[in-house]
């Protein structure tokens, strides 16, 4: 539990929670659905708010793709690592499908039912996983992994409540810089 611990942890989790949260934030400020000179307690109940009108919601309002899949993980931090566990766990299995074509060709070698039926309960264990996504990542200083992954989600939510932008093209060209 060192220094590649925690630089494997903001790799992997801090830094697409920062990304992330700052993505959905600034679209719940810029939407009004925030209030930006609110603190950090007021935030998590105006979000708790949202949760419950979601909820009571059955298509979901009229919020955009990504923040209805936040509020169906469970919203705030939680929801948010939950997402991207998610995310990364289907991206694993299409990448598998794609490196390792004969899998789809075997799912089918007891037949169409079976395949379908292996099809939903892949899902249904990926949506479990990411449920329990602190399960998912690796328990080499599990509570390292914790405190980055809650750190990414508030330094996002507070950039998104400063009206910072994500200086991407300016770390980008830095890094091509340092390459030779």
């Amino acid at each position: 539990m060192g220094f590649l611990t925690i630089l494997e942890a903001t790799i992997k989790l801090g830094i697409p929670m920062v990304v992330l949260s700052w993505i959905i934030f600034t679209w719940l400020y810029g939407g009004g659905d925030l209030d930006r000179k609110a603190d950090r307690k007021s935030i998590k109940s105006q979000v708790k708010e949202m949760k419950k009108s979601f909820k009571k919601k059955k298509d979901g309002g009229a919020a955009n793709y990504m923040v209805e899949k936040w509020m169906w993980f469970g919203s705030g931090f939680y929801g948010l690592a939950g997402l991207w566990t998610f995310v990364v766990v289907e991206i694993a299995d299409v990448l598998r499908l794609i490196f390792n074509p004969s899998l789809i060709l075997d799912s089918f070698d007891d037949g169409l039912v079976s395949a379908v039926i292996s099809l939903v309960v892949n899902q249904f264990s990926n949506l479990i996983t990411a449920f329990v996504w602190f399960g998912y990542w690796p328990d080499d200083g599990f509570i390292i992994w914790i405190l980055v992954a809650y750190a990414g989600y508030w330094i996002g939510v507070e950039m998104a409540r400063r009206g910072e932008d994500l200086p991407i093209q300016e770390l980008l060209r830095k890094l091509r810089s340092l390459l030779p």
